[in-house]
């Protein structure tokens, strides 16, 4: 069963928290109001400079975009403290919306270039001690 922090770590290693920021952002850089018969028009109704100008306030302000931000910067100090085999790990298991099992993790490792023999009860260790300092500092 998943919890919360996993789907956290889950979407940064996916690179679904970038994408979600980013959509945020452009949502505020791309607005295009509709005027009463449903079309597009570039009239916003105030001055161009000071529509972007608003936008942009209105966008460093959004609570969403605040808290993904922070979540992006936590989980890369944290991620980038781990070794290159520990990155692996977390990454295999983490892979797509499900991650793979402990054993596909293994088999991973051992058949990847460098050839990490690291046992699973090992691997089980690194994963939930991350785990657990993610779920302390968010």
């Amino acid at each position: 069963m998943k919890d919360k922090t996993d789907r956290i770590i889950s979407d940064y290693i996916n690179g679904r928290t970038q994408a979600k920021i980013k959509a945020i952002e452009s949502r505020y850089i791309y607005r295009v109001k509709q005027d009463n018969l449903g079309i597009r028009t570039a009239y916003k109704g105030t001055a161009e400079p000071e529509g972007n100008t608003l936008d942009k306030e209105r966008m460093e302000e959004d609570k969403e975009l605040i808290g993904l931000r922070r979540t992006l910067e936590l989980l890369g100090a944290l991620y980038n403290t781990l070794t290159v085999s520990e990155k692996r790990i977390i990454e295999l298991r983490y892979k797509g919306y499900n991650g793979y099992t402990w054993y596909r993790v293994a088999m991973e490792l051992e058949s990847a270039g460098a050839g990490i023999d690291i046992p699973i009860k090992r691997a089980k260790k690194i994963y939930f001690a991350f785990k657990e300092d993610v779920s302390r500092v968010l």
